[in-house]
């Protein structure tokens, strides 16, 4: 693997690390509480946390078909949305059903598999001035993506130990 990757799929094993921690031993209603109206559940967000990294890593990065495609988690995990989670408003969140978080995570592992072997096997520094073209950030390059990948999976997982220590406290 190429010394940048291995800071890139470092960060993104530690976020997932600190997720996991961060999910131990919530209950279902812990998982899908929300302090307010036009905020996120902490299931939404696991779920679109591993969506982010799949729809980056292997419809942007990659040009290849979702994990969440491909390997039928849609089915798995019970949630034929069409989405990521991009673009969708705090009615369209509150709309979506409880997600059984340790198939999104199985989901997950899944996803973080995949994008390791993308940067060991595939990936190279050349490619981090590649252009990809997308509808909100248009014009990107493959760097943009890796550094705002690391900065929205931090950002979520800030967001859902935050609302882990709402409901149980500092050291909860």
């Amino acid at each position: 693997m190429q010394p940048f990757l291995v800071a890139i799929d470092s960060g993104l094993n530690e976020a997932f690390a600190k997720l996991k921690r961060a999910l131990d031993g919530l209950s279902e209603d812990e998982l899908h509480w929300r302090p307010a109206l036009e905020s996120n559940t902490i299931d939404w967000m696991v779920w679109h946390m591993a969506r982010v990294e799949d729809n980056w890593i292997n419809m942007q990065l990659r040009k290849s078909e979702s994990i969440w495609d491909r390997d039928g988690w849609a089915a798995r995990c019970g949630v034929e949305e069409p989405t990521n989670g991009f673009g969708q408003g705090a009615e369209d969140i509150r709309a979506m059903p409880a997600f059984d978080v340790p198939k999104v995570m199985e989901y997950y592992s899944a996803v973080r598999k995949g994008t390791t072997e993308y940067f060991t096997n595939e990936m190279q520094e050349s490619d981090l001035t590649i252009e990809i073209t997308h509808p909100r950030y248009d014009p990107v390059n493959y760097a943009w993506v890796l550094g705002h990948l690391l900065c929205e999976e931090a950002e979520h997982l800030g967001q859902i130990e935050y609302l882990r220590g709402m409901m149980r406290g500092l050291n909860g």
